[in-house]
């Protein structure tokens, strides 16, 4: 970390939740609160990581939307980027296990 520039350094803090991440937990408590919001990655569009790309406008319609903490499509160097790629794996994973339950209402 002392390696980084300080904007890559805050980049890198703004993902440290992944440190403690489970899909199957995660989705289990957001069910649990009758959260059934996908995880959508900020950018110039959101991208919906998961879903098929016939059912992102029905799935953001009824599903709903929050977004990944620390998502960004600005990238600041190597760590920053591996991060931003599990991050991206986590909310795949995390969206492909909540879709089903959104959509059979």
């Amino acid at each position: 970390m002392n390696q980084l520039t300080p904007e890559e350094r805050r980049s890198v803090e703004s993902l440290a939740w992944l440190s403690d991440v489970n899909v199957e937990r995660d989705v289990q408590a957001a069910l649990d609160k009758r959260d059934k919001r996908l995880l959508g990655m900020m950018g110039r569009a959101t991208d919906l990581p998961g879903v098929p790309t016939e059912l992102t406008s029905k799935a953001k319609t009824i599903c709903g939307i929050r977004y990944v903490e620390g998502s960004t499509d600005v990238v600041r160097g190597e760590v920053h980027l591996k991060l931003l790629q599990r991050a991206y794996d986590y909310a795949a994973a995390y969206n492909q296990a909540i879709l089903k339950q959104c959509l059979d209402k």
